[in-house]
């Protein structure tokens, strides 16, 4: 009986310390997966724009101007006041300054501006089939109500000015347009409308 007993403690005990070795040699291993990671895509969007809207106002008129010898001008101010010179006289009319629609987001870079239509202005007859004699010239668009000062815009015989570096000191409000016409030798007769662009920016 004690030998049974002493053979199943033997065995029981090489049991038990098969055991304890096969642990003893067991090893963690980390979980892993076999899924993928996901994965998504969005865009990063905007633009850069001018930071200036303009849009059309009102158009300027010189009203009905009478040229009374050659070599003469005319000047519509920003105001909308109208000076002639000694060989013309202002006779009436819808005398009116002009104007753009004007918005900027910043008042502290400077922007620069051109406008484009300046030089010859063609001549059309007038409603009572008068004209057209001579030619006559937009000799310089001014542009003010958005700084201290107003822009003077002047051909210099050709079609487009520009004015860098001008100082805005409004965000919002119209552009008030003046004009100066001019001719040569012979005093014109008829009617005109030339259109301008003006192209603003930072």
């Amino acid at each position: 009986m004690s030998n049974k007993k002493s053979h199943i403690k033997t065995k029981a005990a090489a049991v038990t310390g098969a055991a304890v070795v096969a642990l003893s040699g067991f090893v963690p291993q980390p979980l892993i997966s076999s899924a993928q990671a996901a994965t998504a895509t969005i865009s990063v969007t905007g633009s850069f724009i001018t930071g200036i809207a303009l849009a059309a106002g009102a158009n300027a008129n010189f009203g009905s101007v009478a040229a009374t010898a050659p070599a003469g001008s005319v000047v519509l101010a920003t105001t909308g006041a109208i000076t002639a010179s000694p060989n013309a006289v202002a006779v009436g009319g819808a005398v009116a300054n002009g104007s753009f629609v004007f918005t900027a987001v910043d008042t502290t870079p400077n922007i620069n501006m051109t406008v484009t239509g300046l030089g010859a202005v063609v001549l059309a007859a007038t409603g009572g089939g008068n004209g057209p004699v001579g030619t006559m010239k937009l000799a310089n668009v001014s542009l003010g109500g958005i700084g201290a000062a107003a822009a003077t815009f002047p051909s210099g015989g050709g079609t487009t000015a520009t004015v860098a570096n001008y100082n805005i000191t409004s965000l919002n409000g119209p552009i008030a347009v003046g004009a100066t016409v001019t001719w040569g030798a012979v005093q014109p007769i008829g009617l005109f409308s030339e259109a301008i662009v003006l192209t603003a920016a930072y």
